[in-house]
Formats: C-alpha cells, sequence, structure tokens
C-alpha cells in the first residue's frame, strides 16, 4: 500500500506542481558567460569531487577540463558565469529485498561527504544531491549547509542521515523547496522544534518525510506561519495528533498534505486539516483516525485524492459535491 501512495504522490506532483522543476525554483541558464566557468568556482567543484570515496556509476567523470559549466550536473548563468545549479540526484536508487530503497546498498549512489567546500560556491540557487550516500564520518545533515544562504531549492531526501535536524537551515531565508524525506519510511533522524520553519518566509514544498517530530504538539502552528506552502509531507513522523485548534488558517495556496503513518488515534473530524479547502490531495492513512467525515468536507471542491485506508472507519459517510474526486 506504501508503495500505492507514494505513486499517487509522485503523479500528482508532477501534474499541478510543474514549477518545481520547470519553473521559479529551478534556474534557467545552462551556459556560462563567455564560454567559461569561474576558475574559483571550478576548483570548488573538484574539491567536491575530491569528497566522494565512490562513483562507481561515472557520474563524475565528466568533471574535468576548463569549462565547468559543461560537466554533468552543474549548471552556470550565461549572464554572469557564477555556478547556479548542482543537480547530482541519483536516479537509480537500489530496492532491498523487502522492495524498499537502499540508498547505500546501490553502484549508482555517489558515496563520500558534502564538502565545507560547496559554501565557495556563493551563487548557488538549487542543490539536489538526493537519494545519494553522502554521509560524511558522522552521518548527519552537516550544520554547513545553513550558510548557503543563496539557495532556493535544497533537496537532500534518500540520503539517509542520523541525528537531529539541525535548525541552521532556518538560515536559508530565500529557501522556496526542502526535502529531507526519507521516501515513506522512518528514519533515525529527528526534530525537537521546528519553529526555525518559520524563518523560511518563501517555503513553497516541504517535504521531511521520515524525521520523527514525536512529542512537538503545536506543528500545525508552527506550519500556519508559512502562508506559501503549497506541499506538506510529513508521512512517517510519529506525531502525536491534528486535531489542534487554529482559529485562522494561513495555508490557503496548500495543495497537497500527506500525514499518513502517524499516531493520531483520534476523532477525524477533529483534524484541521478540513480547514484547508484548497486541498487537491490529502493522504490521512494509516493513523487510526475513527469517526465519520465532518460537515466541512463538503467544501474542499478541489480535492481530487483522498486517502483514509486503514483507519477505524468503517461507517464513514462521505456528503457533499467533490466532482473532482
Amino acid at each position: 500500500m506504501c508503495r500505492t501512495t507514494n505513486l499517487l504522490l509522485t503523479l500528482i506532483s508532477i501534474s499541478i506542481f510543474p514549477f518545481f522543476t520547470n519553473g521559479a525554483l529551478q534556474p534557467q541558464h545552462q551556459h556560462a558567460h563567455g564560454g567559461g566557468c569561474n576558475p574559483d568556482e571550478r576548483a570548488t567543484l573538484l574539491s567536491f569531487k575530491k569528497g566522494i570515496t565512490s562513483n562507481d556509476a561515472n557520474i563524475l567523470t565528466s568533471w574535468q577540463g576548463q569549462d565547468c559549466c559543461r560537466w554533468r550536473g552543474v549548471s552556470c548563468s550565461n549572464r554572469t558565469g557564477h555556478v547556479i545549479k548542482l543537480h547530482l540526484r541519483n536516479p537509480n536508487v537500489a530496492l532491498d529485498t523487502y522492495g524498499e530503497y537502499d540508498v547505500c546498498g546501490g553502484a549508482s549512489a555517489l558515496f563520500g561527504e558534502i564538502s565545507p567546500s560547496l559554501l565557495s560556491l556563493k551563487h548557488l540557487e538549487h542543490m539536489d544531491l538526493s537519494m545519494n550516500c553522502l554521509l560524511g564520518t558522522n552521518s548527519q545533515i552537516p550544520h554547513l549547509l545553513g550558510s548557503m544562504g543563496n539557495l532556493r531549492y535544497l533537496n537532500l531526501s534518500g540520503i539517509p542521515f542520523t541525528g537531529r535536524v539541525p535548525p541552521h537551515l532556518g538560515n536559508l531565508s530565500k529557501l522556496q523547496y526542502l526535502d529531507l524525506g526519507q521516501d515513506g519510511d522512518y528514519s533515525d533522524m529527528y526534530s525537537t522544534d521546528i519553529t526555525w520553519l518559520t524563518k523560511l518566509a518563501f517555503l513553497k514544498f516541504l517535504g521531511m518525510s521520515g524525521v520523527n517530530l514525536s512529542g512537538i504538539v503545536d506543528w500545525p502552528q508552527t506550519l500556519n506561519m508559512i502562508p506559501p506552502l503549497r506541499v506538506i509531507d510529513l508521512s512517517y513522523c510519529l506525531l502525536d495528533s491534528a486535531n489542534q485548534s487554529l482559529a485562522h488558517l494561513n495555508l490557503t495556496k496548500l495543495e497537497k498534505l500527506d500525514l499518513s503513518y502517524n499516531d493520531f488515534e483520534h476523532s477525524l473530524a477533529s483534524g484541521w486539516f478540513w480547514k484547508a479547502t484548497s486541498l487537491k490531495y490529502l493522504d490521512l492513512g494509516q493513523n487510526s483516525l475513527f469517526g465519520q467525515f465532518p460537515d466541512m468536507l463538503g467544501n474542499m471542491t478541489y480535492l481530487q485524492v483522498l486517502d483514509i485506508s486503514q483507519n477505524w472507519n468503517g461507517d464513514m459517510m462521505m456528503t457533499g459535491n467533490l466532482k473532482n474526486l
């Protein structure tokens, strides 16, 4: 069922959020001004390459020669020549014997560390290192990432980090896309306070699937302070409840909310999310929710996908004109 849910999540992401891959969050310029990259930035990328201990898929074999803007996964501004995009996502993730992702078990991943040298890429706007085994020496998310202040897009999903999510990420004030998710499974990452997210005033996409957020009671209030949010994925986060009271919902642009595989165990009707009438996708599966739908469901006319599987809700009645469901 987890695979089916993830597939639905992916399909609807493709259909309603093309700007994350083709629009404003992605640097549009692919070649450097003057036909060559900045020598200091080329040296920085080569220093990053030295921190890669295994590259069996030869992802970085093109990283040679003077023009780093032609290297695989590197894009530069055609106006300034500065490196603005580093996209090294592993596209061929291995699966373990249970059919789950095994990022560090496949030959296609990059192994090594996220080098501190990347701090020298002052103009970097987009960094995607997802689905690689870049754990370094302590397997934690490097605090240095909180100093890359020009980033608008940061994707570290699938990297099996451990330990606390650094609140320093709140310093990335320009960030619009943040994905730390572990692709539908529990991880050894945790956070006891997510108020640092409120510093990300332009955030549209938040993925923290698999990060242990147990004990954080006020998480809906925190997210409600980030009005631009369109996508929230807090599946497998061990959240205790979703029945907090929000006097006024600021998340008027929210289109996708995944709260599956948490520990709510309360009345379905008491969830704060029924106020989010802009939602197109709502996943509440595997939460021990019970009772019937609230009348507010009838106001969610944009809803295309509603997953309430694996809850205690055998006698539910659905009302309203949900013509897009």
